[in-house]
């Protein structure tokens, strides 16, 4: 396997794949394998050591997880009071159910077996004197204490399930921790040298070890014993076992053929067997089945489902203006907040002129600007210099331009000139018409202003669609 996604095959292929008859005691070349032929067996075996235990590792990851999130469930339960009396409403069936079978049973146990009549009411006054029977038998312990706590009784039986779900959580985990230390003994540097014939031996050992660690932990994994004794058992059955495979002779191709058929056994027989023993066990001591948990929700809805017609019906008239209202409500808000949005955004990236968030009209500047132009180049012509007798075409364009870049030096030497004497100049000069070329002056300048705001809420108005 190369594959860095799959980097495991499934149990049911490796299987597959060491079922073949080359691999097994009844190949005709068994018995003349060579040395370089044996030295890849042990390779194969090896491999599918390493596969095998991944795939156990997997399993038994799996099922810590699962039965960490039981115990999570039962922390809750026994946490709250309320969750506590939940659990006994939704139990309470199954628990007067057992609790029937157990009377009927104490009383058949008493010898009280006598005939019954076939007749349902004499069948019923005969089950009313046997649970009084058995009341008053059982009234030396300490039954009515448990009736009239059953929450107490609840917490109990929840506590039970929760220390069983840990210690099988905790073998569980120990077995992940053994399985992760026998991996460390495949690195290089554990071997002398892997050539040599000590070095075979070691890598051997190591490849052996692996695969009875890995078939002792899901064999003692039955037990369902704590953890101490668990390592106990994996830790013998392990020496046992390598004590005798120590003492064969035949350790160079009967060997991993060996190993071979036993991680077959692993993968066909003990790791489908382990997962339908913790599925059966998960189910025994996990959390109660959907139908104890929603039965009671279920039953009231059921129970309750007329009186809801009713009232549905009585308030019809209502329920249909507020289907309307939501449907009118969702309308607007995919039509204002939606679709809007989108078009405003398309027009944008567009540039379509309708969608630009406009402050000022679009021509308001360029009319400002030219009247400006106009007036200066009209005061300039009305007033030239003592060395100008007259403008050109080109001093008209320069000073356009001039205007354009915010220079009025004519009309400001003259409104400098008038100051001098602003009363002669207020009625024999042009004080007021360069004062009110400024004014002009000046609202260009504002509206130059808006025009860069404007500019940068466009630069910004695809940033708030």
């Amino acid at each position: 396997m190369t594959s860095k996604t799959q980097p495991l095959l499934s149990p049911s292929r490796l299987a597959e794949l060491l079922s073949d008859p080359a691999l097994s005691f009844s190949a005709p070349t068994a018995e003349t394998w060579t040395d370089d032929a044996a030295h890849y067996l042990w390779l194969v075996a090896a491999k599918a050591a390493v596969q095998a235990s991944g795939l156990v590792m997997n399993v038994l990851l799996d099922y810590t997880l699962q039965l960490h999130e039981e115990t999570y469930y039962w922390n809750e339960v026994m946490g709250s009071v309320w969750y506590s009396g939940l659990y006994a409403a939704q139990t309470s069936p199954v628990r007067i159910w057992h609790w029937t079978k157990d009377i009927y049973h104490v009383q058949n146990s008493h010898g009280a077996q006598a005939s019954i009549s076939r007749s349902i009411a004499a069948r019923w006054a005969r089950f009313h004197q046997i649970a009084r029977q058995s009341m008053r038998g059982m009234s030396e312990y300490p039954f009515r204490l448990n009736l009239s706590s059953p929450v107490r009784l609840c917490r109990s039986e929840i506590r039970q399930k929760r220390d069983i779900l840990l210690s099988m959580m905790d073998i569980h985990t120990s077995s992940l921790g053994l399985l992760m230390e026998g991996w460390r003994s495949f690195q290089a540097k554990n071997f002398v040298d892997i050539d040599s014939t000590g070095g075979r031996r070691q890598w051997h050992d190591a490849v052996n070890r692996t695969v009875v660690l890995t078939e002792a932990i899901l064999q003692q994994m039955a037990s369902r014993s704590d953890t101490i004794q668990f390592e106990q058992r994996v830790f013998a059955t392990l020496e046992q076992d390598t004590a005798s495979l120590q003492m064969q002779s035949d350790l160079t191709s009967n060997q991993p053929r060996r190993l071979i058929q036993r991680l077959t056994y692993i993968l066909r027989e003990q790791l489908p067997k382990h997962e339908a023993s913790m599925s059966a066990f998960v189910s025994d001591h996990g959390r109660p089945s959907r139908l104890t948990r929603y039965w009671l929700p279920v039953l009231t809805a059921a129970m309750s489902s007329s009186a809801t017609l009713r009232l549905l019906l009585r308030r019809q008239g209502e329920i249909i203006q507020w289907v309307v209202n939501i449907g009118a409500t969702i309308v607007d808000f995919g039509s204002n907040w939606v679709v809007e949005p989108i078009h405003k955004l398309v027009g944008t990236i567009r540039h379509d002129e309708k969608s630009e968030i406009a402050i000022m009209s679009k021509n308001s500047l360029v009319a400002d600007r030219a009247s400006l132009e106009r007036m200066v180049i009209d005061f300039v012509r009305d007033h030239p210099d003592s060395d100008q007798s007259y403008l050109a075409g080109e001093d008209t364009t320069a000073i356009a331009n001039a205007v354009k870049e915010g220079d009025l030096t004519p009309v400001l030497r003259a409104y400098e000139r008038d100051l001098r004497s602003p009363f002669v100049g207020t009625v024999r000069g042009d004080l007021i018409r360069a004062l009110l070329i400024q004014i002009q002056k000046t609202k260009v300048d504002v509206e130059i202003a808006i025009s860069g705001i404007n500019a940068l809420l466009k630069s910004q108005e695809l940033v708030f669609g």
